[in-house]
């Protein structure tokens, strides 16, 4: 799976997203790419992202025919926008984790 938490220099967790391709961590949300493609899926079908750094996606460009994929940044706010979270939701979900974790 490709996401993962990795203790920063001050001891906190922090999530991330690894690289399927390479199994590098991609640090820049922005330079990095999520592909939901799956042209023969049927509704109902489950499909697991795949995340690729800049560097892999361009590689697969080259070598796999046209598909599905957006940047992991806009790919975040895909998955918020069809969860339908409320910013209530969100402010005591930060609230939980705080406790949980002192974070």
């Amino acid at each position: 799976m490709a996401f993962v938490f990795e203790v920063d220099k001050n001891g906190q967790v922090r999530p991330k997203i690894r690289c399927d391709s390479c199994g590098g961590v991609i640090e820049n949300y922005a330079d990095g790419f999520a592909t939901l493609d799956d042209r023969s899926a049927v509704p109902g079908t489950i499909v697991e992202p795949i995340f690729r750094c800049i560097h892999c996606e361009e590689e697969a460009e080259k070598t796999s025919p046209p598909r599905r994929s957006m940047r992991i940044d806009h790919f975040v706010l895909y998955v918020m926008n069809n969860i339908q979270l409320t910013p209530h939701s969100l402010e005591q979900a930060s609230r939980n984790l705080q406790d949980a974790t002192g974070l």
